[in-house]
């Protein structure tokens, strides 16, 4: 069975707004924010995927929402992946929101959507620390891609690895 997530990028500032203000985040309240809405089909799980986005926002060190967004998409695809106007367009278990910019660290938020909360709200090194098992996570510190571990199989062809 299927994990299915979805991952946002927002300037942090949104996110240091929404707290000075007393105000619980939601995906739902960052949506306006978001620079992209990356739904994946599998693995979705904090121990997954939540420890993936902190091996590569670490590996990733940029405070520019917008190249944040592209190089994940990029480093993060593969052929069940998809991006969406609004998260609420598709039926998912996990939202991942990336809160880049600004002097602050970098934080990712996980959001459960069926049970309406908030799993966690942590640096990348205190996801790893909590998450990680013991999983062929993806390398993104040396170069590599999602799409470098998926098996690909053309029509008539036996599967491969790429």
């Amino acid at each position: 069975m299927a994990t299915r997530n979805v991952t946002m990028v927002v300037d942090r500032q949104h996110y240091e707004d929404f707290i000075e203000r007393m105000m619980d985040i939601t995906p739902s309240t960052m949506t306006e924010y978001s620079k992209v809405n990356m739904y994946l089909h599998h693995d979705g799980y904090p121990e997954w995927q939540g420890v993936q986005l902190a091996n590569w926002v670490l590996a990733n060190q940029y405070q520019d929402s917008t190249r944040v967004a592209a190089k994940l998409v990029h480093d993060m695809y593969y052929d069940s992946c998809y991006l969406y106007n609004n998260p609420d367009e598709i039926d998912h278990h996990y939202t991942y929101i990336i809160f880049v910019g600004g002097m602050s660290e970098t934080l990712i938020f996980c959001y459960d959507q069926y049970s309406s909360r908030k799993i966690f709200c942590y640096t990348p090194q205190q996801i790893i620390d909590k998450y990680k098992e013991n999983m062929d996570y993806t390398d993104f510190a040396n170069g590599e891609i999602r799409w470098d571990k998926q098996v690909h199989v053309y029509a008539g062809d036996s599967p491969k690895t790429d």
